[in-house]
């Protein structure tokens, strides 16, 4: 049999026949491409995440207005907290984790932490994650975004994660809500860090942009999450968190003995007040008596 260098031709003695190669062309190019299909599908099934977070709370006019709008969408969200805000409020913390939401470290008083020594760093991260309990994570976000080693040597001796942001619609200057909305979702890539604020002051442009982006960003197969440092699992110990515990009432105190008469028919208290009342009287007949407790 004698093959001519046409493709897909076979000559034989017999005469010319032309055999589409149909299962060669099967095996060689439908595999990869069926691979490629299926992974493709894999991946748009696959959600999108992005990651809500919000600064410099809880503002007793914003944050309430801001939790139940991410309750109503039923959108999770992570709060920094400034420790000297959570101080007005420390049940806030609990009230975040309770409705799903993570609870990170803004420091105490919100300083540049750069310009801190390694002391005072501490001290600004124990004294903010103390107030915030069991709801806090195991992550911090420094002010500003400023980081230096000192600062990280001070998350890092907490046990603190710092966690910064990738998307930066700079809602502490813009008062446009159609702006900040825009600016994340034309931002926001998979895994995205967004940076908002529901403190540091008037946030009604915030949260109007809020409630525009949610549905924007889940017709984009985003869902939203919590960022995994900073989240905190609800367990069994969370309604000692969210609850006052209960303090036992002390056992009411034994009663009294009763007073026994004495042989003449009065009690002994009213024998030693007679017999102190007798010993009064003698002694207010001495002249220079010393009075008593005192040295003569």
């Amino acid at each position: 049999m004698a093959l001519l260098p046409v493709p897909h031709l076979i000559v034989s003695k017999r005469g010319l026949s032309l055999v589409a190669a149909v299962g060669a062309v099967a095996m060689m190019g439908v595999g990869p491409q069926a691979t490629g299909a299926a992974a493709d599908q894999a991946a748009a099934r696959e959600p999108k995440i992005v990651y809500l977070t919000f600064d410099d709370g809880p503002n007793p006019i914003n944050s309430p207005r801001l939790l139940k709008l991410l309750a109503r969408e039923h959108v999770p969200a992570t709060f920094f907290v400034v420790g000297q805000y959570l101080a007005a409020d420390p049940a806030h913390a609990t009230r975040l984790w309770m409705g799903g939401h993570a609870v990170g470290n803004h420091t105490w008083s919100h300083p540049d932490l750069t310009t801190l020594s390694l002391p005072a760093i501490g001290r600004q991260l124990r004294a903010t994650q103390r107030l915030m309990g069991k709801a806090g994570g195991r992550c911090m976000r420094p002010p500003y975004g400023a980081m230096n080693t000192g600062v990280s040597a001070a998350a890092a001796g907490l046990g603190l994660k710092p966690v910064m942001w990738t998307v930066d619609p700079q809602d502490w200057a813009h008062q446009n809500s159609v702006y900040i909305a825009q600016h994340v979702v034309t931002h926001v890539r998979d895994k995205a860090v967004v940076l908002l604020h529901d403190g540091g002051g008037p946030r009604a442009a915030t949260i109007a942009a809020v409630r525009e982006l949610i549905p924007q960003l889940r017709l984009r197969g985003y869902e939203f999450r919590t960022i995994p440092s900073c989240r905190v699992p609800l367990g069994g110990t969370v309604l000692d968190a969210a609850e006052p515990r209960k303090r036992r009432r002390p056992d009411p105190p034994p009663p009294a003995p009763a007073e026994s008469p004495s042989p003449s028919g009065t009690s002994d208290r009213e024998a030693q007040d007679e017999a102190g009342s007798t010993a009064a009287a003698r002694g207010s007949g001495s002249a220079g008596a010393a009075p008593a407790g005192m040295d003569p």
